[in-house]
């Protein structure tokens, strides 16, 4: 799949196919490993293969329908992942930053004052990690494109 999908207006980020498959596999393996592992603890055993074929499932069905993306169309941004989902209207929007955080670049979203008082936030800047598996830049600059048009 193409680093992003353009449908009409509307930008698509996915996570990079390959590497999700990797994590799915690398899960699969590793319900494979304790499903042929024995302890002396079987109940172990049974937790680690359930909790890790659960996890390899989770991750190929995300993969298979798109649940993690990020979309950005002309009413906003819709950000979501498996733990988080953020939907921002273009109008709350000021600016993205992209900051040095512990030798990793972060993109952060800096919203309106009015945009923080309705959403109860103390600071005008929330991280956006939605890079997918791609570079931060990568993604920072499709942004910023879609924030001036």
């Amino acid at each position: 799949m193409s680093r992003t999908q353009s449908k009409g207006r509307d930008i698509v980020v996915k996570p990079i196919w390959w590497r999700q498959l990797a994590l799915s596999l690398f899960f699969a393996l590793l319900a494979a490993f304790f499903w042929m592992l024995t302890f002396e603890v079987e109940a172990f055993n049974w937790i680690a293969r359930v909790f890790f074929g659960v996890l390899a499932t989770l991750s190929l069905l995300d993969q298979m329908f798109e649940w993690s993306r990020l979309r950005i169309d002309e009413k906003g941004y819709s950000l979501r992942g498996w733990f988080r989902r953020l939907e921002l209207r273009k109008d709350e929007v000021e600016e993205f930053v992209l900051k040095n955080y512990m030798n990793r670049d972060l993109i952060l979203v800096r919203l309106t004052e009015a945009a923080a008082l309705e959403r109860s936030l103390e600071n005008c800047e929330i991280p956006f990690s939605c890079s997918f598996g791609r570079s931060a830049r990568e993604v920072f600059e499709t942004l910023t494109s879609s924030l001036k048009k």
